[in-house]
């Protein structure tokens, strides 16, 4: 396992420091489950800390804030090795995804060694099935859509952050089997539905496996 900077305070040979933004949805609170088991210190930015689960957890920092807002952000990215990204649309009509995204590379390239960035989108953004994206458009509005197209976009066009865009196909709350598929190219239209949990499981592996970093894309499915 990688060994980084752990926000200043090292205490095991597990200590990669992760900042995770939308650590209290499904996906992110599954990630953070796993990567506390597996020994990684982190820092979380929420807006209800009531509503985040570990916040007694001496391996998490959790800082109250706004992902829309730069100095927030900045605060929870400084001294990170890595960035896990788990934000979506807080309601329909609320567009958070380009400002947050925007907020989340600027603070990144600020570092001195700016962390690698694993950032959540959809399948159906950046030309990976318009039929999809054509679906999402309906049933959330053309607004919203292009709200995460434009935060997709902003990702893909940063040259100083290494990065990787993780896109799920349909997510599903069933429990998790410890696999999935990496989809190759644009053949995201009629992929199996992936588990939440093994949604994050795939960010888990990417903490330590940097092939897909600027590979612009990685669209996942069901196995």
């Amino acid at each position: 396992m990688l060994v980084g900077s752990d926000f200043g305070v090292r205490t095991s040979d597990h200590a990669v420091a992760i900042a995770v933004f939308g650590a209290t949805g499904k996906v992110g609170s599954e990630f953070v489950n796993m990567a506390l088991e597996a020994g990684y210190r982190l820092r979380a930015l929420v807006r209800d800390r009531a509503k985040f689960s570990h916040g007694d957890n001496p391996s998490v920092e959790v800082l109250e804030g706004d992902a829309t807002k730069a100095d927030d952000v900045t605060r929870v990215i400084e001294g990170a090795d890595l960035v896990a990204s788990f934000l979506g649309r807080p309601k329909k009509g609320v567009h958070i995804m380009f400002a947050a995204y925007d907020n989340i590379m600027n603070a990144a390239a600020r570092q001195p060694t700016p962390p690698r960035c694993l950032m959540i989108s959809s399948v159906g953004l950046g030309g990976s099935s318009w039929l999809i994206k054509g679906v999402l458009t309906l049933i959330a509005g053309r607004a919203d859509i292009e709200d995460f197209e434009q935060a997709d976009a902003r990702v893909r066009a940063d040259t100083r952050v290494p990065f990787a865009l993780i896109r799920p196909y349909a997510l599903t709350d069933k429990p998790g089997t410890g696999r999935y598929k990496v989809l190759p190219g644009h053949t995201a239209h009629f992929a199996k539905p992936i588990a939440r949990a093994d949604f994050a499981r795939f960010f888990l592996d990417c903490l330590d496996e940097t092939q897909w970093d600027s590979s612009s894309e990685v669209n996942l499915g069901g196995a």
